[in-house]
């Protein structure tokens, strides 16, 4: 009988051995570069974001600092010990350095914060500009604490605000305090530059005589504040000085110093505090991927030079950070001759 059909092959082709060792290395070559790839991409987007926050610090928080830094000094008054220009004794002075002791003659007069008393209590100490605060914070290995700086001004119109958002009649006054605490509202929590503030009616009479009672309000001035600056690991503050008399008329010649805030005001007696620098070094919120020991770290911020972190700013260490340093002219400081 005849066989009928197709024959059927039974040869069958496939890849070998070397081909897929050759096709498996191939893969892992452009697995490789694309992971590379995505990697530098993520970097490069951290250290973007990082650098944009930063930025952000300085465009907004910094900006609007150095606006209220502007208006330290607005609605001072003169006194026999100063006349017209800012010092240590300035009534309503810009710089707050003193405040009355409720002793003397006239118990609450003679100081930047003259008339103001808390009850039948002085106001508290804390309040002042201080040379690295106790309360203040601070990143840098070998410095505790950040500065205090408190200026004071009056309104000059309505619609304005304090540091921390209170509405400001025109013709009050507002003390602000700017130091740097622990921002816990974060996690994981990190320093800022915080403010608090107290609005008050200067009454001249009452100022000279039995003084002015803030005790309602100054639980505002002493308490945390508002941060109004975000991931501050260092803030320095340096007055500007001169014991020049005709600095209105002949600022050409002047002797100006930058001094740190001194912790005797006395010894500012005989001076003008003409113009106040303030440095900042401030840290991104987003982390880069690559990160640098903390020795390796060196910062100026001001008078403080070659400053670097401390080791409880060891996870840190992968954020960006910048330094940024600002000089304010104070208003009417020129005064008269």
């Amino acid at each position: 009988m005849k066989k009928t059909g197709y024959p059927v092959s039974i040869n069958q082709s496939g890849f070998t051995l070397v081909e897929l060792m050759v096709a498996l290395i191939l893969g892992l070559v452009v697995s490789a570069a694309a992971l590379q790839i995505f990697y530098t991409s993520s970097v490069n987007n951290n250290r973007q974001q990082a650098g944009s926050q930063i930025q952000d610090n300085a465009v907004f928080g910094i900006d609007d600092f150095s606006k209220h830094l502007r208006r330290a000094n607005y609605g001072a008054n003169s006194n026999t010990v100063s006349g017209f220009y800012l010092n240590h004794l300035t009534p309503q002075g810009g710089i707050v350095l003193t405040r009355p002791t409720g002793t003397g003659t006239s118990p609450w007069s003679k100081s930047n914060l003259n008339g103001l008393k808390n009850g039948s209590d002085p106001l508290p100490t804390s309040i002042l500009s201080t040379n690295e605060y106790t309360d203040s914070e601070s990143n840098l290995d070998g410095i505790d604490n950040s500065d205090q700086l408190t200026i004071q001004y009056q309104a000059y119109q309505d619609d304005m605000f304090s540091c921390d958002g209170e509405e400001i009649d025109k013709g009050d006054y507002v003390i602000e305090r700017y130091f740097v605490r622990t921002d816990t509202s974060i996690t994981p929590n990190k320093n800022g530059l915080a403010c608090a503030s107290l609005i008050y009616t200067y009454d001249e009479t009452l100022a000279n005589t039995t003084g002015i009672d803030v005790s309602a309000d100054i639980a505002g001035l002493t308490g945390n504040g508002m941060i109004v600056i975000p991931n501050v690991d260092y803030f320095r503050v340096l007055l500007g000085t001169t014991a020049q008399n005709d600095f209105a008329t002949d600022p050409t010649n002047l002797a100006l110093i930058y001094q740190p805030i001194p912790n005797d005001p006395t010894s500012l007696a005989g001076q003008r505090i003409v113009s106040v620098q303030v440095g900042l070094l401030v840290h991104s919120d987003t982390a880069t991927a690559t990160q640098q020991a903390n020795s390796s770290l060196r910062f100026n911020v001001l008078d403080r030079r070659d400053q670097q972190l401390n080791t409880a700013a060891a996870n840190d260490r992968q954020y960006l950070r910048n330094v940024y340093e600002t000089t304010t002219l104070i208003r009417n400081a020129r005064g008269k001759p």
